[in-house]
């Protein structure tokens, strides 16, 4: 199954932002070596708003290609890296209006790569695989629609695609400070070459000095949020609906399967903390007061729950001798953003000292899954993430993380994974449709934008681009820092957000990206709130330092923006 946005959808997008794409758009192979190469690498949250960004604030129209890295078993395109090869827009000014561009961002790793490489070796940065598009032919790459050109990377043929560069930017879905807490689960960890098939030598292990604007020689750019999301299998969320009618929290009407705002389950937040610590081993574990027969306590792998849910019981540990429904956890490696900002939102962790971590990863023996209760996985990338619940989901193991063998397939599972709030947008509100998996609501609130504005959702959390001031040892230094200001300026607006967001609408609304009132442009937030300028009035930001171990509050700048809070 295809989990990836389409480069098609988002070139749909770019074309109503800033004008179509025509013919004269460049290739090395036609049009030579650039002029400029930027090299980024960080996470890949808000890689649908970095495109846009892109061909807003920095190509002149018609004029961009795009490269990219493709899996041939799953066609996910540029999950790992992706390249914009165009000609500088006229804003830019000397020195970048017309000049040919190549600005390259490098996705495999995480949000940690995106700030690990940068402080690393005493601020001279640690060189990384990037993805190189100088001096290969067309015939290196498969067409991908208009303008658009793939090809599957591996062992066999690294060393053509990709060259080590030290990354001149860093993005992130979330601030550093979060992740550089040595000997915790935040710290990010290396990731494997493809050229040499092992980790990046010389990968410091304890750095905790934090990037920040005008501190420590660097600039870091603010470029908005990103609403994040639980996910849960798809029979996961239709026994949550049953035992949720039966306990009297939704509905009687409630349709098992549909998806719109009132029928959608919800978990609190101490509740999915104690999943994601691994706390509760089994759903059997799990028990309502069933109001609908003579309030009896029933767990939610009981008879009746899967009956009213249309569901079968999954699989049961064989190895434990109890025979218990494994609770399934969907974390994520050590340093992506979606990971730290779950464990930040649900568990304080690690600002607070005695706080719990999240489970600790289970290996991926079959031995191991079979013993082990609950069982936590961590993919890497948002589309990795996707695919392990939907392994759980059908009985598959196309993620290698599904390891246990159940009849001519592998264990179904319930599980639950921490995600970005923006995707499966293909489901109806019917239930049909998409991928099987659903997002669940967090203390009664779904993940749209609009939750987020009014303080209702917990799940959120503002995003950077770092970059350092200055690097005597490149001519063109000053030349790049414009480039990835302009461009993380522009990542930051509303206006990009709202273009972002078109593929994020989802049955119950809007999820997506956002711009904040904090930021110094002075966007103000909306009465009554409007996904098609997406402004959120509370930040993690106090005294210019925005972290994630800092409760949000109201931004002092956003005046007369706040709409729907809940005064309970």
């Amino acid at each position: 199954m295809k989990t990836s946005f389409s480069f098609n959808k988002i070139a749909t997008a770019v074309a109503l932002l800033v004008g179509a794409h025509s013919a004269q758009a460049l290739t090395p192979w036609t049009d030579g070596a650039p002029d400029i190469i930027i090299y980024t690498s960080g996470g890949a949250a808000q890689d649908r708003a970095i495109d846009l960004a892109v061909e807003s604030a920095l190509v002149e129209p018609g004029t961009s290609d795009w490269f990219s890295d493709v899996t041939s078993a799953t066609g996910q395109r540029g999950t790992r890296w992706r390249t914009y090869y165009f000609r500088g827009k006229s804003t830019l000014g000397a020195g970048l209006a017309g000049a040919k561009i190549v600005l390259e961002k490098r996705s495999y790793g995480a949000a940690g790569y995106g700030v690990v490489p940068l402080l690393a070796n005493n601020g001279a940065g640690l060189p990384l695989e990037h993805l190189n598009i100088v001096g290969l032919p067309q015939t290196a790459w498969t067409s991908d629609g208009s303008k658009r050109w793939v090809a599957t990377i591996n062992a066999g043929n690294a060393a053509t695609y990709l060259t080590k560069a030290t990354s001149d930017g860093g993005f992130l879905g979330v601030d550093p400070e979060i992740l550089l807490k040595p000997g915790t689960e935040n710290y990010p960890e290396q990731v494997n070459e493809f050229t040499t098939g092992l980790p990046e030598v010389n990968w410091p292990l304890n750095l905790n000095a934090v990037p920040r604007t005008g501190a420590n020689g660097f600039n870091v750019v603010a470029t908005g949020g990103l609403v994040y999301g639980i996910g849960v299998t798809q029979d996961l969320y239709k026994v949550l609906q049953a035992a949720q009618k039966k306990a009297g929290k939704l509905p009687a009407d409630v349709v098992i399967g549909r998806y719109d705002d009132r029928s959608v389950p919800s978990l609190n937040r101490d509740f999915l903390g104690s999943l994601l610590a691994g706390k509760i081993a089994a759903w059997d574990q799990v028990k309502i007061v069933d109001k609908t027969d003579g309030n009896q306590v029933k767990s939610l792998t009981d008879p009746d729950i899967l009956e009213a849910a249309g569901v079968d019981a999954p699989y049961k540990e064989q190895g434990t001798g109890e025979e218990l429904t494994p609770v399934a956890i969907g974390r994520r490696n050590r340093g992506a953003a979606i990971g730290a900002v779950a464990y930040a939102k649900l568990l304080h962790y690690p600002a607070l000292k005695n706080a719990n971590a999240p489970a600790l990863t289970t290996d991926n023996d079959p031995d191991e899954e079979e013993f082990t209760l609950p069982i936590a996985k961590s993919p890497g990338g948002v589309n990795g993430t996707i695919a392990l619940l939907t392994d759980w989901q059908n009985g598959t193991n196309n993620t290698g993380f599904n390891n246990v063998p159940d009849g001519a397939g592998f264990a179904k599972r319930w599980g639950f994974a921490v995600n970005s709030g923006d995707r499966n947008a293909g489901v109806t509100v019917n239930g049909t449709g998409g991928e099987p998996w659903r997002y669940i609501k967090i203390d009664g609130y779904a993940p749209t934008l609009a939750n987020v504005a009014s303080g209702n959702y917990p799940y959120w959390a503002e995003g950077v681009v770092l970059y350092r001031n200055s690097k005597p040892s490149d001519t063109q230094w000053s030349l790049k820092t414009r480039v990835l200001k302009a461009f993380a300026d522009d990542l930051g607006s509303p206006t990009i957000a709202a273009a972002a967001n078109a593929n994020a609408n989802l049955a119950f609304g809007r999820s997506g990206i956002f711009a904040t009132t904090r930021d110094p442009r002075g966007f103000t937030a909306s009465i009554p709130f409007n996904d098609n300028n997406p402004v959120v009035p509370f930040t993690h930001n106090n005294k210019g330092v925005t972290s994630l171990e800092i409760v949000p509050v109201a931004d002092g700048t956003a005046n007369d923006g706040f709409v729907n809070v809940e005064l309970r």
